[in-house]
């Protein structure tokens, strides 16, 4: 076994161990700041951008089955190519999940489900989705409601409690 195909085993193996490491369990930042101004340097050469780059360059000479100039300048063309269009792609991915979400602190006119409801104490809880998941948040001044668990209603306010604004029929 050539050394260049070690390091294709040992780069994906640990590309693959880095990427179940984020999708269970959050987004394990291993990349060192390099103290390099500018977003894209510091991004690129990273522990990632140096996997990406292995794989590229190691899959090249693997797939050439020589080491000469030509495959050694291939596979270092290569591994470049392969930094900066997986750089892309992550930033892709990354921008379109921070769209879905957007964290809100004020709550204007959202439907809401009463999930708690002291009769007594005019306090309960309600089901709300904030950034795309359910949610409970305290209910407080529902003076003039009688509510139940289950009922749907429209309430306004932030993530700390919100108010009962109207009914929803």
């Amino acid at each position: 076994m050539a050394w260049y195909e070690i390091v294709l085993i040992a780069a994906g193996i640990l590309f693959l161990l880095s990427s179940a490491g984020s999708l269970f369990f959050g987004e394990m930042d291993v990349d060192t700041d390099a103290g390099l101004d500018g977003f894209l340097l510091s991004d690129i050469i990273s522990f990632k951008g140096l996997l990406h780059f292995a794989i590229g360059f190691s899959l090249t000479l693997t797939l050439m089955q020589e080491v000469t100039f030509t495959s050694v300048a291939s596979g270092v063309a290569c591994g470049i190519a392969f930094v900066f269009v997986l750089y892309y792609l992550y930033k892709l991915i990354y921008e379109k999940l921070q769209q879905n979400m957007k964290y809100t602190d004020e709550i204007k006119e959202m439907d809401a489900e009463v999930y708690f409801w002291n009769e007594n104490q005019k306090i309960g809880e309600v089901f709300i989705t904030l950034e795309g998941r359910p949610v409970t948040v305290t209910l407080q001044g529902a003076e003039g409601f009688n509510l139940e668990k289950g009922q749907k209603i429209k309430v306004s306010g932030t993530r700390k409690a919100v108010y009962p604004v109207e009914f929803i029929i």
